[in-house]
């Protein structure tokens, strides 16, 4: 989950350098304007957002090999899964609201099975997901973890338990969420979405990523001589991240509830967040760092899904927000016969340049306060305690226009910048802040979007079902995981030997540890 333009975090590559066959035969020119007026006394049609062109690139996404600039994804694939179904979904109307002319969706309901077995084969055995199957491995060891130490319990830890990922977590449990067959007659089904997911696990791995300070890691490591330790660094991205986690698995279980597990210490991730707050009020990796709308982003959005009430101290943030957070670029005016259309871009920092993904990481902060104009705010989704809706901070007409006029490809998808080809990355943002701002007309419609968990809006009550279900199951000691142990083959081979799978461990692996 990438926030900035200048650094080598980015989860996903920019297309730009190395474009693929397909995009050098089509991407000679951007997304050509608006259709003007024959007559010029008239004013233009506003531009809106050609869904089926985008259905044909996400088309070609999910059915066809990606470009060879992915290649460095893969140990990314659930990255790639998320972007790839999440925009499938914002796109495909429900069932309730399909006509004759809807076109099929894209992920049939065979497929969706497929994928989330594929989803959970990624599941670690002690808690937590990888980014790719084949890093599941090794497995020995693992059937005596227990970190709560209660009696009659192990405290070791086994091998390599560290290959899990809290990034690669979230992605998995929102892909379930997003795999849910909505055509299914079952009114059970979408309760059954977490079967599988070795909550409890999960939720205690996730607890062991905190540091003192409150802040989160991405991932355990072993190091020589040193031993274990929270590897990743003091990034907010980690924080919000852990706050989805919690906010999906946990639900509002005390302890002594059935289905309690220990929590992770909320009031220090609180601290640690308000103290990353800078002097002109944006957030950045500590309070002396310059502020940046990605870490804005995060900071709200976790504290709204830990439900404080901090985003309503007016002390907290105070209009006009401070260009760090709203990241205005321009308000740019074009003449188009008597009449002038602003467009209004986004950027990560003061000075820098507009860029797509930061259409979402302003934009969702901005709705998670309240300060967005559309349909999202309305008191639904994640936190119930979400603010009011308040006066817009940004004209939603002018900021659709500039994503519809100057990122949207011909092909289909959204670029990083004007005259950028598309990726998935910002293909995927381009849609959701777009899921946010609302639509036009109903030729442009879209599910509306979540600004908090990142998916649309009726995920959000699937996640809700799904976790009722799983928390009273985990109550009940009926919980099934599914850990990938049976059936799963990685590149032709069976790394594991016995259960059933009659493998044997590759010579390859030598004495490597793994």
């Amino acid at each position: 989950m990438a926030t900035d333009d200048n650094t080598n975090t980015e989860s996903q590559p920019v297309l730009g350098d190395q474009p693929s066959q397909v995009q050098f035969q089509q991407n000679e020119q951007q997304q050509p304007p608006p259709k003007s007026s024959l007559n010029q006394d008239e004013p233009e049609e506003e531009p809106y957002l050609d869904i089926p062109r985008h259905l044909r690139y996400w088309k070609m996404c999910i059915r066809a090999p990606l470009p060879h600039v992915y290649l460095s994804n893969e140990s990314s694939r659930l990255a790639l899964a998320y972007f790839i179904v999440n925009s499938i979904t914002i796109l495909t109307p429900p069932p309730s609201q399909r006509t004759a002319d809807t076109p099929e969706p894209l992920i049939s309901r065979e497929d969706k099975k497929l994928m989330r077995k594929w989803v959970l084969h990624h599941q670690h055995p002690t808690g937590g997901f990888v980014g790719t199957s084949s890093m599941v491995f090794p497995l020995n060891g693992h059937n005596t973890y227990n970190s709560s130490g209660k009696e009659g319990t192990s405290e070791d830890e086994p091998e390599h338990h560290g290959l899990a990922n809290i990034s690669y977590t979230l992605f998995a449990l929102q892909l379930l969420a997003l795999l849910a067959d909505e055509e299914d007659e079952d009114p059970e089904a979408a309760e059954k979405v977490f079967e599988g997911v070795n909550r409890k696990g999960t939720l205690r791995w996730l607890k062991s990523l905190q540091r003192e300070d409150g802040s989160f890691g991405e991932a355990l490591s072993d190091l020589p001589g040193y031993g274990r330790f929270i590897a990743g660094g003091y990034d907010m991205r980690y924080c919000y991240i852990a706050t989805a986690i919690r906010w999906i698995l946990r639900g509002d279980v005390r302890e002594g509830d059935p289905g309690w597990v220990e929590d992770i210490d909320v009031e220090r991730l609180r601290g640690y967040i308000l103290s990353s707050q800078t002097y002109d009020r944006g957030f950045a990796g500590n309070s002396q760092d310059e502020a940046h709308a990605g870490y804005a982003y995060c900071a709200i959005a976790a504290l709204t899904l830990l439900d404080q009430d901090d985003l309503d101290d007016p002390n907290f943030l105070l209009p006009p927000t401070p260009s760090d957070l709203l990241c205005c670029l321009d308000a740019l005016t074009k003449e188009k016969g008597p009449q002038g259309a602003v467009e209004v871009a986004f950027n990560g920092r003061t000075n820098k340049t507009a860029d797509t993904c930061y259409f979402w990481w302003v934009g969702g902060a901005l709705a998670n306060l309240g300060w967005l104009q559309g349909y999202d705010n309305d008191g639904e989704g994640p936190s119930n305690g979400q603010p009011p809706q308040k006066e817009s901070l940004v004209d939603r007409a002018s900021a659709r226009r500039f994503l519809l006029t100057k990122m949207q490809h011909r092909i289909g998808g959204f670029g990083k910048s004007p005259g950028s080809p598309p990726d998935l990355y910002h293909s995927f943002f381009g849609l959701a802040v777009l899921g946010l701002l609302g639509h036009e007309g109903e030729r442009d419609k879209l599910r509306r979007f979540d600004a908090g968990l990142a998916v649309p809006k009726d995920v959000v009550g699937v996640i809700e079902k799904a976790r009722k279900r799983l928390v009273e199951r985990d109550g009940l000691g009926k919980s099934e995981i599914d850990d990938g142990r049976e059936g799963l083959v990685e590149m032709g081979l069976e790394l594991r030997g016995g259960g059933g799978g009659g493998g044997e461990r590759p010579k390859w692996l030598g004495e490597c540890g793994y």
